[in-house]
């Protein structure tokens, strides 16, 4: 999947593999632990060695916009020219199908953007970047099994029968989203001087639908992608798909702002304004 959506992220942006300096690949429940994702990509792709880098990123459903970064940050400082954010998730693979709060919201899927410098006429750039971590809220959204603690070697035990399972309390992380969103939006405003309110088209990570209707509650409604009935809730797929959907239906047009929000496990905030 991730290999796919490069493939048409590429097509789109007029691009070949080997235009490419980076690939970052964001992934919650990676194809294996090694080699990661983004080599498995390349592989995929057919990219021969030594041509460019590669290599994941796990930040919750906050991925994309932790790989969006981390390509802006090179970017800028001229180390790459153009980088791959890829964010490719089969959330099915790790959910407790008893549990209906999760196993009837998540869905599978991928997206991917081609990020470069601006020619400085088109107008298209990042305008502000930022991301906090609240740890009070780590349990809240885990899967306890699959690294060091246990795994095939040390299995855990019979009182956690689904540590290797998704695991959520979503009215936790709702109560915790509650509390630190109206700060950390504050933030945004006074880092961009772009008001929440100005903005052409937000493009939130798919939660949930009360989370999507909360964040309603800061931004003028008819703003708001959501396309949680058509694709659920796709980890750090969720965003970019979701602004994908925006430019092809022409919600969002070249020279409109957008606003990129993610909420993730940690309880994690990242937020991306950007002029399309």
């Amino acid at each position: 999947m991730a290999a796919s959506a490069l493939t048409r992220a590429l097509e789109a942006a007029g691009l070949n593999a080997v235009d490419l300096d980076a690939v970052v690949v964001c992934a919650v429940a990676p194809e294996q632990p090694m080699p990661t994702t983004a080599v498995l990509t390349l592989v995929h792709l057919g990219i021969d060695g030594g041509r460019c880098d590669a290599f994941d990123v796990n930040a919750s459903c906050t991925g994309f916009l932790t790989g969006m970064r981390i390509a802006q940050d090179a970017i800028d400082a001229g180390r790459w020219e153009r980088v791959a954010v890829v964010a490719s998730e089969i959330a099915s693979k790790g959910l407790d199908h008893g549990h209906t709060e999760a196993s009837a919201l998540f869905g599978d899927g991928a997206a991917a953007a081609v990020l470069g410098r601006s020619d400085g006429h088109d107008g298209s750039a990042i305008l502000a970047a930022c991301s906090a971590v609240w740890p009070a809220a780590a349990q809240a959204c885990r899967i306890e099994a699959g690294g060091t603690r246990w795994n095939a070697a040390t299995p855990p035990p019979s009182d956690h029968p689904g540590a290797h399972l998704f695991q959520m309390d979503g009215a936790s992380l709702l109560r915790q989203v509650a509390r630190h969103l109206p700060g950390f939006l504050r933030d945004l405003e006074a880092r961009s001087g772009v008001a929440l309110a100005d903005v052409d088209v937000v493009v939130p990570h798919q939660a949930s639908g009360v989370g999507l209707r909360y964040l309603r509650s800061f931004a003028r409604p008819e703003s708001v992608v959501d396309i949680l009935a058509e694709h659920g809730n796709q980890v750090s797929a969720s965003i970019p798909t979701a602004l994908d959907v925006a430019i092809r239906t022409g919600r969002l047009r070249r020279g409109d702002t957008a606003l990129l929000l993610g909420t993730g496990a940690g309880l994690t905030l990242a937020a991306t304004l950007l002029r399309y």
